[in-house]
């Protein structure tokens, strides 16, 4: 038996040793607060590096929520504020096993699965007729009670990559 325990335990230390992942937070500021989410590039790595370009460019910053569902989602994401819009460049869509729950972030797209663009959603309650179908890249860690804030046509003042 002993023998058995030390081989899982070199195992789960050989598996767990490998390169760390870097944490990528994502903070959003509105007029209603702030809110920060977690990016998941192990899930979702195009996704992440896309949002991340998109940030990185200012693309976000002065944009509206365009479209406010209760208890629904908060999207945002597009630049002519009408939901038709995007940043030009689309990516394939990255499925994964995560859930749909309150402040999870997915991609918004149309009716081609694999149209992700620069439009995002975050869930402002649990929405599990999601999962599987639009990519999920992210979880809300902080700031949860602005999703019930925002409003449609409120102001994404800035959005940045949180430094560690």
């Amino acid at each position: 038996m002993k023998k058995k325990c030390l081989l899982l335990l070199a195992i789960g230390t050989l598996w767990s040793s490998g390169p760390a992942q870097e944490k990528k937070v994502c903070v959003l500021e509105t007029a209603k607060g702030t809110l920060a989410f977690e990016m998941y590039p192990a899930v979702a790595p195009q996704t992440v590096a896309r949002i991340c370009e998109l940030i990185a460019s200012g693309f976000y910053d002065g944009l509206v929520f365009h479209r406010v569902v209760a208890d629904f989602v908060v999207q945002a994401g597009d630049p002519t504020g009408s939901g038709e819009g995007g940043s030009g460049r689309t990516i394939a869509a990255e499925f994964s096993h995560l859930h749909y729950i309150r402040g999870s972030v997915g991609m918004a797209r149309d009716e081609d699965i694999h149209s992700n663009d620069s439009q995002f959603f975050i869930c402002i309650s649990d929405q599990p007729h999601l999962d599987g179908k639009y990519t999920l890249f992210g979880q809300v860690i902080r700031g949860a009670e602005v999703l019930d804030l925002i409003r449609q046509g409120d102001k994404i003042l800035s959005m940045r990559l949180e430094e560690d």
